[in-house]
């Protein structure tokens, strides 16, 4: 007999009619007996923001590489076919299914009776707590990587084994596998499978200038390299340059004709800039004599280094630029001059998405307390957007993207909330000093 089909889902939220989605699902497969005969899990995209990340752990950047359900739905039915459909909290993880399946167009109606809960099976052979983690604990089995689909899949299949074990000759066995029997659907056969995404995939991929080892060299009338500082004069904003935003720069050095070491190149004057400016903001409080200091407190400046990463470049980097930047001030002679800093002036629109580390009331009353405006949606007014994550897939973020909108993290809105000088309107510094090339 087929056997079993443990699944888990990580989700947007609690509620399909809601418009949350599946934003990862894991199959395991067990035998008719509970052994692991093999396992799946891929990532989803669920087309908007994640919701509560800080409880599933996902990363927009990740699932922004990974397959729709659509995509994803031929496989994992494929999977379920003739098998016992088993969850924890199985009516949780049935309801997004029917409602992902019927999304995606696919007549495959999952039948309850051949689905069974091992949460409310912990009713009948064991006592205390039924929540997954409290049953494992129980049991004896091994719950690693809570809140992942995976590492909960493999969870409940260990329970679901568990009570196969103490519960052999119990009926509900025989009815749900009787159900399951011959279950079979009818699926596109057009659609070729898709390859699994999982957690980490943007960070396997490498630096994101790995793109560029290979560029259609520049063609007459091409672009010049203003338009790319430019780009990544706003993606530096916060000092991280989202998933969304290296895919912007790539294209602009694409049609810029600029290849990996000439991007490598802007990247060590924009950091050379940015070390020219943090000399000429400390000029006013370090005289020669304290060059030195200058120099060792400006190697070891995190904010440069963590810019320097995003840019592809190392510590060597820093120390060049910090070297450059002291001898052009010493010499007297202008590098890169600073442009001026990023400005929210009073009543300038601010726009907040995605399920934040703070509540939305809390940030609303600060933005009001500021002076800005916090405003429900993006319009070409919107001067700034602020995500729980920086990657986020919100109609928000992806409207403000479009309209070249700096969608920032918290953290760096907090830093413009704090050096904000009220009584004009501007910012003081936005902890990441912006310049001109």
């Amino acid at each position: 007999m087929p056997g079993f089909a443990v699944v888990d889902l990580e989700t947007t939220g609690f509620s399909p009619r809601l418009g949350d989605r599946v934003a990862e699902v894991a199959v395991v497969l067990l035998d008719d007996a509970g052994q692991v005969e093999d396992e799946w899990c891929t990532l989803v995209n669920p087309e908007r923001d994640l919701g509560p990340q800080h409880v599933h752990g996902i990363a927009a950047a990740d699932v922004a590489l990974a397959p729709t359900f659509d995509r994803v739905a031929p496989a994992l039915l494929r999977l379920l076919a003739g098998r016992v459909l088993v969850a924890h909290n199985a009516a949780f993880d049935t309801r997004f299914l029917r409602a992902e399946i019927g999304r995606a167009g696919i007549s495959a109606a999952i039948d309850p009776v051949a689905c069974l809960c091992t949460q409310q099976l912990a009713g009948r052979y064991l006592t205390g707590s039924r929540a997954l983690a409290a049953c494992c604990a129980t049991v004896g089995v091994v719950h690693d990587g809570v809140h992942s689909a995976l590492g909960d899949a493999r969870a409940t299949a260990g329970l679901l084994g568990h009570y196969l074990d103490v519960a052999a000759d119990d009926e509900c066995w025989d009815v749900a596998r009787a159900a399951a029997d011959g279950v079979r659907w009818s699926l596109p056969a057009t659609l070729p499978d898709v390859e699994p995404v999982l957690r980490g995939a943007s960070r396997a991929r490498g630096h994101w200038l790995a793109a560029l080892d290979e560029v259609v060299p520049r063609t007459p009338g091409g672009r010049s390299p203003d338009a790319y500082v430019r780009l990544l004069d706003d993606a530096l904003l916060d000092r991280y340059v989202s998933h969304a935003e290296r895919a912007a720069l790539v294209a602009e050095a694409r049609r810029a004709g600029l290849d990996r070491p000439a991007v490598e190149r802007v990247h060590r004057d924009y950091l050379a800039a940015l070390a020219t400016a943090e000399v000429a903001a400390r000029a006013g409080t370090t005289d020669r004599g304290a060059r030195d200091d200058d120099a060792t407190t400006l190697r070891d400046d995190p904010a440069l280094h963590e810019v320097a990463g995003q840019l592809g470049l190392d510590a060597d980097d820093v120390a060049g630029a910090v070297d450059a930047a002291l001898g052009a001030r010493l010499t007297q002679e202008t590098a890169v001059g600073p442009r001026p800093a990023f400005v929210l002036s009073d009543g300038a629109e601010v726009v907040l998405t995605g399920s934040m580390s703070r509540p939305r009331e809390t940030w609303e009353r600060d933005v009001r307390a500021a002076g800005l405006s916090p405003w429900p949606y993006v319009t070409r007014r919107t001067r700034l957007v602020v995500a729980a994550d920086p990657d986020s897939l919100s109609t928000k973020a992806r409207t403000a993207r479009r309209y070249g909108i700096p969608v920032v993290t918290e953290a760096a809105f907090a830093a413009l909330l704090a050096t904000r000088d009220t009584a004009s309107g501007r910012t003081s510094g936005t902890g990441v000093r912006r310049w001109a090339s």
